[in-house]
Order: structure tokens, then C-alpha cells, then sequence
């Protein structure tokens, strides 16, 4: 679930309206911006500030308020709710936000998102969406809900009169040949893409008001280390930093950067997807084993950037109103070899690889291309892993294909990051056995304790009952391992120079980029 918004409005007397920030990030390949194909978090970020919020938005208590149209009303029974749009929204090509577009865009994704498991969840209980007069919408559900539920109410409205025409099938081509046009703070303003570059500009008639920037530009690199030297060199203004080292050598090179953390716009944790579906993740014993070989603190001391992150030992981070029960494995490789050998695991052949059946103890691993953190995290996971004779084969990749190699299965274990809230969606997108089929359960996990807890968690509103389930899911999921949990990630450290404005306060969450601006006076 995306973090609250910030009033867009803060400290606006320090700066001044327009002029041109340039945001670096690490991407390779084509890019996609229409909100049913995102896979990257760039790509999610663009879309954002393209397409802009839902019918509600979430405001800075993370409540829900109006946002394209007022708060629902709900019929008796709740089955019935009815949205109605506000007045002189429109579409970056001057064509009005209409009922019509409310309910293809409902169409469209009932259609065409059956792998998200909040869309499947959700959708699936919509039984028709319907215009009642150009500005007024009614959903009837096939069951009652006495709310509607949040991240239906605030999915991006997309234009019928442009992507109306195609078959559902085509949506993807038609976003591809046509500049996306949105409701957002920002318009793209280059079509099509070129020079790894994505230029927008302000939407003046933005129905939030008008962004403070004239133009925000997107470039794209291979490597972190590229991407440094841009800001190095000030061909962009603001950009993340991956590693603890890179502070000095960007003070030392930009002695003007300002070096800012901030709180990760999303809960998330650092992990080992396992196939599940594929040996030797089908063992639960080898999962188990691999973390006890796996020197988790390491890691966080010496590939993690400083302070970042801390240990994982389930999806559930510390700070959570239900935390505890899960087991927490500790270093130890003499274990992780005791459970291989229980599970018959013997390096037969005396190659100091353990072998059963003969079948060697190997797999791949995936992880992302560039990535300086995931390098040091793959190269102690290989070393650790190898100590006991397991051989790890690691995979780089472009982050694009390892999403879509986890979606379609073709992996056998994949470094990645997990967005995580421990809310009964979450569980249910990454745990739930049902995701496999419909694809979002990544994992290919199955555990009938873990649906049975998972399925109680959506009917029972009483807190003492919601906590001992939610430590049981904890206790289940830590026990199966079905990936390693490696570290929860604190914070997010961003150079920018000094001229950006309203990025956000320390140890808070980054405002959007619709909130920043440039501060005058400075270079």
C-alpha cells in the first residue's frame, strides 16, 4: 500500500513556480507506463504522476477523502455504492472525466488483472459497474461490504476515447503506440521515448492545483555507478543512493550535494524467492537449512548501506501491532549441513558438492544487473552456501526480466526486494495457495494452515483473535521458509542539490515530486 501524501502545499514561500529538475534512476530497456503492465518501480513512479489518484485518494493521515469524485454513498445492504464525479476534471487532452470512463477503466482491469491479488480479491466480488448520468457510477457487488474497500477506490482513471477502441488484448499495444494521457500532475511531453530520457511537464489545469515545476525529466541508467557520476557531473539533480561508500566519494566529488534519509514510501524486506514448484525448494528441510548456512547479520553490516535495514525473520517487521512467534534462525552452518545430511544429502562423489539420487545440490540464482548491494548480497550467500556444498550459480539480470520471470515461474531462487504490509491482502498475495494458478503467488508455496489463517483474517474484526492468528502465520511461515527473509529496509538515501525544494523532512517519507520545487536564489 502506497504511503500517505503529503500537503502539496508545504513551505511553498521558499521557492518559486517553474523551471526544470532532473531525476536519475537505474533502468535498462523499454519502459511502460500504462497502469495494467507496470513492473518496474520507475515505471510505477511515472505512471503516478501521469495518470494521478483514484476516485478517493488517501490524504496525510492515510484516511481516505475525495478525490475525483466525493466519498461513496452506500445503499442498504451494501451492495450497492454510488460514486459521484466532481465538476471540471479533465483529461490532459482537454476531454472531460465522464461516468463512461469510470467504467471502462473498472472493465478493463476486472479483465485483464487476474494475477494481482488485491484485484482478483476485489474485482471479483464486483458484479457490474454501471453509469447512471455522465457524472454518477454504481457498483453492485455480489456480496455486501460495509466499506469499499480502499485500494479499489483509488486505482488510476484511464481515458476510454483513447483506449477504448482496441480488444482488451490490445490495451498493451495501444499504450504503446499512443502518448499515455492521464488525469496527473505531470504530462508527458516527449513521444515517443528516446535517449533514455522521459520529459514531462506541469498539467495547469490539474484539478489539485497546479505542480510548482515547470518540467520534470526522467534519465535512465545502466549502473549505479553511471548514474552517480550524472550527478556527479549535475546532468541530474536528484538521485538514490544504493551503498554506505558512495556518501564520501559524493561529497568528496559534489561537495554542494545534500544527502538526505528518508523513510521507504513502502514496508519492505530484502529476500530469497524459492521455487517451490521446482527442487530442491520442493524440500522443506533444504530451506530451512539454507538459512541457518547464510550469515544474515553480514550481509546487513556489509552490503546493506549503513543503517538501512535490520534482520528479517518473517514478512512481519517489528513494528507491527501483532509482532512475534516467529522462529528465528540463527547462523549456523554445522546445523544447515546436520538437516541436509537428515534429509539425504552426501557428497558422495567427493567434489564438494552434496548429491542425492544423483542429483547434485545446485540451483541458480537471479539477481539484479548493476546492482552494487545485490553483487555483495549474492557473493556472501554464494560463499556461505558453497561451505557447506551447496553450489549457487548466480544470474544476473535486467530487474524487468526478473519480475517477469517470477511472475511466469521460470526461476529457481531470485534475489528481490518484497513490498510487504502485513495487512490479509498481503498474506494473501505472497502465501496464499490459491495465487499459483491465478499467478501472484510467486513462490509456488502451499501450506493449508497458512490459507485456513490467512481466509480467518478477513472475517474476524476482534483484536485478540486477530493476534494469535497473526503470530501463528508468522510462527507457519518462519518454520516453511518458503524464501529467506534477509533484512527489513529502514531507509532510503537521496543526493539531490541544493536548489531542490520540499523533498520531504528527514526520517519521513519523500513528498511526491509534484510537491517539490526550486529554491531561488541558489545556482
Amino acid at each position: 500500500m502506497a504511503a500517505p501524501c503529503p500537503a502539496i502545499g508545504a513551505n511553498r514561500n521558499e521557492g518559486r513556480s517553474g523551471g526544470t529538475l532532473t531525476v536519475g534512476r537505474v533502468a535498462v530497456g523499454p519502459l511502460t507506463f500504462h497502469p495494467l503492465y507496470l513492473s518496474l518501480a520507475v515505471e510505477r513512479e511515472i505512471a503516478d504522476l501521469v495518470y494521478g489518484g483514484g476516485l478517493l485518494r488517501r490524504g496525510s493521515t492515510g484516511r481516505l477523502g475525495a478525490g475525483l469524485a466525493s466519498p461513496p454513498v452506500r445503499l442498504p445492504g451494501g451492495l450497492d455504492w454510488v460514486f459521484r464525479l466532481n465538476v471540471g476534471i479533465r483529461f490532459h487532452d482537454g476531454k472531460p472525466l465522464s461516468a463512461d470512463d469510470v467504467v471502462f477503466t473498472y472493465t478493463l482491469y476486472k479483465s485483464s488483472r487476474i494475477y494481482d491479488p488485491i484485484f482478483y480479491r476485489y474485482f471479483n466480488n464486483i458484479l457490474e459497474v454501471r453509469r447512471v448520468d455522465p457524472l454518477t457510477v454504481k457498483f453492485t457487488m455480489k456480496e455486501p461490504v460495509s466499506e469499499f474497500p480502499p485500494d479499489l477506490a483509488t486505482i488510476p482513471i484511464l481515458p476510454r476515447h483513447q483506449l477504448g477502441s482496441p480488444t482488451f488484448a490490445d490495451a498493451h499495444y495501444a499504450a504503446a503506440i499512443s502518448r499515455p494521457v492521464g488525469l496527473g500532475p505531470f504530462k508527458v511531453e516527449t513521444w515517443p521515448l528516446r535517449d533514455n530520457t522521459v520529459v514531462l511537464s506541469a498539467n495547469l489545469d490539474w484539478h489539485q492545483g497546479r505542480p510548482f515545476l515547470d518540467r520534470l525529466v526522467f534519465k535512465f541508467y545502466p549502473t549505479p555507478e553511471e548514474l552517480q557520476a550524472a550527478f556527479i557531473t549535475h546532468e541530474v539533480d536528484v538521485v538514490e543512493v544504493e551503498r554506505a561508500g558512495s556518501f564520501a566519494e559524493l561529497r568528496r566529488a559534489r561537495s554542494d550535494a545534500v544527502i538526505r534519509t528518508f523513510r521507504p514510501q513502502q514496508k519492505a524486506f530484502e529476500t530469497i524467492y524459492y521455487n517451490a514448484l521446482r527442487p530442491p525448494f520442493t524440500d522443506r528441510l533444504v530451506r530451512r537449512a539454507l538459512v541457518y548456512a547464510t550469515d544474515r547479520m553480514r550481509i546487513i553490516d556489509q552490503a546493506a548501506a549503513l543503517g538501512r535495514g535490520h534482520l528479517a525473520h518473517s514478512p512481519v517487521d517489528q513494528d507491527f501491532w501483532a509482532y512475534g512467534g516467529a522462529t528465528r534462525f540463527r547462523y549456523d552452518p554445522v546445523q544447515a549441513l546436520a538437516l541436509l545430511r537428515q534429509g539425504g544429502w552426501r557428497d558422495e562423489d567427493r567434489d564438494g558438492i552434496l548429491d542425492r539420487g544423483g542429483r547434485t545440490l545446485q540451483f541458480e540464482l537471479l539477481f539484479p544487473r548493476g546492482s552494487v548491494t545485490a553483487e555483495k548480497i549474492i557473493r556472501i550467500v554464494k560463499l556461505n552456501l558453497n561451505a557447506i556444498g551447496v553450489d549457487v550459480i548466480p544470474v544476473p539480470v535486467e530487474m524487468k526480466e526478473l519480475v517477469q520471470r517470477l511472475r511466469i515461474g521460470e526461476y529457481d531462487a531470485a534475489l528481490s526486494t518484497q513490498a510487504f504490509d502485513p495487512t490479509p491482502d498481503d498474506f494473501y498475495g505472497l502465501f496464499h495457495s490459491e495465487g499459483i494458478d491465478l499467478g501472484f503467488n510467486v513462490l509456488g508455496y502451499r501450506n493449508r494452515q497458512v490459507d485456513r489463517n490467512i481466509s480467518f483474517l478477513y472475517g474476524i474484526k476482534d483484536r485478540s483473535r486477530l493476534f494469535s492468528i497473526f503470530q501463528s502465520l508468522q510462527w507457519l511461515i518462519s518454520e516453511d521458509q518458503p524464501c529467506m527473509f534477509l533484512f527489513f529496509i529502514d531507509r532510503q538515501y537521496v543526493a539531490f542539490d541544493p536548489r531542490c525544494g520540499n523533498l520531504g523532512t528527514p526520517g519521513e517519507f519523500l513528498n511526491p515530486s509534484s510537491a517539490w520545487y526550486i529554491i531561488t536564489g541558489l545556482r
